[in-house]
């Protein structure tokens, strides 16, 4: 493999600061916005917000450019439920990005019969790529023919499903033959929520570092380690306290909010080499490379596994995965 688990492992040993940061549901609301979060992957929710809405009537979504008849549309009904933001039961429409909406700054109309009701504009909302599933354990997954999205202000953006993940987990992650340069201050990690799960500030850095092991053409590498969620998931597990409201599972039955760390969305900030900032909509395809270490401890066993994101790279070319898994 290009990235081992053991450096990896050995790059993080560098620092000295304990892996504590990120737990739990104690991060601070996401911000007030008339579209929370401001970027979402295909099947995942968003929320709009508007005095416009009436709850219980259903509004045409559009997502793209109506005006060229390029817009993917879907429906939705305006509920009353407590913000995120504040508790506040206000009015809001939540709606899941549709499938086939391409990657990258969208606009979103929204409308009752043929009245504008709502209107974003594409630079307050971007449409992502579908977020890689990581497995817990020892191995790697490659991404070919990889495409990521990249918002109006040239974010560049990597949704990642570590739904199956509750170890202390080491993970790296690297572009190949895209040469993304980027600090700690360009690299903010949040959630499918909108909240704001790390910063990699200064007194954060025993659980980071960035690296240049490859080389030109590719990108610099990121490596974070991520704490068990056992004990958070055992709290969430049982009735009272932080066990989930089933009337919205945003909140927990004591009345404090849910923090999910199972979808989380990486926003690089950063600078393409000899070229400046990302242009706005996709990057160009180039193989991600995302390693996965069991920080207390190995398995015995390093899974491979590479997926063809896209048909692009090669005519014809089936889209699938494979995988394969070796001892140490």
């Amino acid at each position: 493999m290009l990235i081992t688990v053991s450096s990896i492992v050995a790059a993080l040993l560098l620092h000295a600061a304990a892996a504590d940061a990120g737990c739990g549901c104690n991060k601070p609301p996401p911000p007030y916005a008339a579209v929370r979060p401001a970027f979402a992957p295909p099947g995942y929710t968003v929320t709009i917000f508007n005095r416009n809405l009436d709850a219980g009537k259903t509004y045409r979504v559009g997502f793209g450019d109506l005006s060229t008849g390029g817009a993917i549309a879907t429906y939705a009904t305006a509920v009353r439920k407590r913000d995120l933001a504040d508790g506040v039961v206000r009015t809001q429409l939540p709606v899941t990005v549709p499938a086939n909406v391409p990657p990258g700054p969208t606009r979103i109309r929204v409308k009752k019969d043929d009245d504008l009701v709502v209107g974003i504009a594409a630079t307050d909302f971007t449409t992502l790529q579908a977020p890689i599933a990581l497995a817990e354990g020892d191995g790697q997954t490659t991404a070919t023919c990889y495409r990521a999205a990249v918002g109006a202000d040239g974010t560049v953006y990597f949704p990642v499903d570590i739904s199956a993940i509750a170890q202390h987990m080491i993970f790296s992650g690297i572009g190949m033959s895209y040469p993304l340069l980027f600090g700690p201050q360009d690299v903010t990690i949040y959630n499918a929520q909108g909240f704001l799960m790390q910063l990699l500030t200064p007194d954060q850095a025993g659980i980071y570092a960035i690296t240049d092991p490859a080389g030109a053409p590719n990108s610099l590498e990121l490596i974070y380690d991520r704490h068990e969620f056992l004990t958070y998931r055992d709290q969430h597990a049982h009735i009272g306290g932080y066990g989930l409201d089933p009337s919205d599972l945003n909140w927990h039955t004591d009345g404090t909010y849910h923090v999910d760390h199972d979808h989380l969305i990486l926003a690089i900030r950063g600078t393409v080499e000899n070229v400046g900032p990302p242009t706005p909509g996709q990057t160009a395809p180039f193989e991600l490379h995302v390693t996965t270490a069991l920080a207390d401890g190995t398995n015995g066993v390093i899974t491979t596994r590479t997926i063809m994101w896209s048909t692009a790279c090669v005519a014809s070319a089936p889209v699938s995965a494979t995988s394969t898994t070796t001892s140490l």
